[in-house]
Parts: structure tokens; C-alpha cells; sequence
């Protein structure tokens, strides 16, 4: 009969092991899983707002300066270029924002300085950027590295 008991007390033993076993697994499983979910989501976090932000970058450049002549659209060597014009006591500057290599630079110099674009400052990366105007709307498409694009409109109030 002692026998019998200790047996059972062995197998209650063995169980509840088991139990535990089972329990701690499950919970290392679910520390996996979520510190997996956690890491794609920032990552998605962070790819959209570069995106966003190399748009409201843009956008806040084009509103600072929106004034007749001010803002132009130019081609300088085979870069497509957003030229922002300022006067400062009495000399006319230059500021081009342009794509160049997975980034988005900037660049301020005298007016008709000899543009070099990897003299520019980096802002932020993506994978494309592209810069459009017609009949005072301005067009800013973006798209990061797995495809994910956004595009924004901003009317020139100067227009």
C-alpha cells in the first residue's frame, strides 16, 4: 500500500513537471512570437515616417519660400532639382533639394553656384523621390525599398 502511494505521489510529481514544462515552453514561444511582431512593426514605424518625413520636408521648404519666382523646377546634371530662391542683403541664394543616391540632400549656395550633388547635405533616405509641377501644384511622390510609396499635392499660393 506504501508502495502504491509513493507511485502516485511519483506520477503527481512527474505531472505537474510536466505541467510546468509545458507552461515555461509556452511562455518562451510567446516572448518569441511577440518580440517578433514588436520588430516588424517598428521597422514598418520607422520606413513610414521616413517616408512622411522627407514629404513634409519638402512640402514645408516649398511653403517657406512660395513666392513669385521664388521656386523653380530644374534638371542639373540629370538630377531633377527643387530650387528655392532668397534674397539676402541683396545677393540672391540658392537652395536645391534633389534625390541622389537612396537620399534626399540639400544644398544652399550663391545663385548659379556650380552644383555638385554629392556636396549636398543628407536629409533622410529613401529609395526614390520625385519632384513634378504643373499649372502651380506641385507633386512629391516617395517610395521606400519595399515598395510602400506616398505621394502629397501642395498648391503654390503664389501661383
Amino acid at each position: 500500500m506504501e508502495n502504491t502511494n509513493r507511485e502516485k505521489g511519483l506520477v503527481h510529481t512527474v505531472c505537474v513537471l510536466a505541467v510546468i514544462c509545458m507552461f515555461g515552453i509556452s511562455a518562451m514561444m510567446l516572448g518569441s512570437v511577440g518580440a517578433s511582431v514588436y520588430k516588424n512593426i517598428a521597422e514598418r514605424n520607422l520606413d513610414s515616417f521616413e517616408l512622411r518625413t522627407s514629404l513634409s520636408y519638402v512640402k514645408t521648404k516649398i511653403n517657406q519660400y512660395d513666392e513669385v519666382g521664388k521656386i523653380a523646377i530644374e534638371e542639373k546634371n540629370g538630377i531633377k532639382t527643387l530650387i528655392l530662391s532668397e534674397d539676402i542683403e541683396g545677393e540672391i541664394f540658392d537652395t536645391a533639394v534633389y534625390f541622389y543616391k537612396g537620399k534626399l540632400y540639400e544644398i544652399t549656395g550663391a545663385k548659379g553656384m556650380e552644383f555638385k550633388p554629392e556636396d549636398g547635405f543628407a536629409i533622410l533616405s529613401v529609395d526614390s523621390f520625385e519632384i513634378t509641377e504643373s499649372n502651380g501644384l506641385v507633386k512629391l511622390a516617395t517610395t521606400d525599398d519595399d515598395g510602400s510609396s506616398e505621394t502629397l499635392y501642395v498648391k503654390l499660393r503664389s501661383n
